[in-house]
């Protein structure tokens, strides 16, 4: 028994040791803190700016289906947002700070006859109050406060801008 004992405190540093290295520096989030994004590959995440991103969710409940489905754009190499809406177009400025804060607006529309304006209404409110976001994988999601709670709205990165 004297054996094992000199054994116990080197076996509970190889475990210290070993788990202490377990994290994949391949493994990084593309935004807002460490623990919130340390479980999506970098690598798969789409980039942010210069991607078309169709609305998929919005308030938690299915984009309802629109004539064109509502989108954001947000431009390299200059600050601009743009996209459409759902009828109408719009355009504006957009500030990106570190730890996943993003900001859009004032966004400006165009005034077109619609049917119906309330997803639009609801959407241009989404963008203009969201502060944050996370990417995994091809999903963008926009939060209000922090990246803790629901999504204002859920994006799906598409090809072909």
């Amino acid at each position: 028994m004297p054996f094992l004992a000199r054994f116990r405190p080197a076996a509970a540093l190889l475990l210290l040791v070993a788990s202490s290295c377990s994290y994949d520096l391949n493994e990084r989030p593309n935004a807002g803190s460490v623990a919130e994004g340390a479980d999506q590959p970098m690598a798969t995440a789409a980039p942010l700016r210069d991607v078309r991103w169709e609305l998929r969710e919005l308030a938690g409940q299915p984009a309802p289906s629109t004539e064109q489905r509502p989108f954001l754009v947000l431009r390299d190499g200059r600050p601009r947002a743009e996209g459409r809406a759902g009828c109408n177009k719009f355009s504006g400025p957009y500030t990106l700070s570190a730890g996943g804060q993003l900001r859009l607006g004032p966004l400006a529309t165009t005034r077109s006859a619609c049917p119906d304006l309330a997803t639009e209404g609801a959407f241009l409110q989404a963008l203009n109050r969201a502060q944050h976001y996370r990417i995994r994988g091809t999903t963008l999601s926009l939060y209000a406060t922090d990246t803790l709670g629901a999504p204002l709205a859920t994006l799906q990165a598409v090809a072909g801008e």
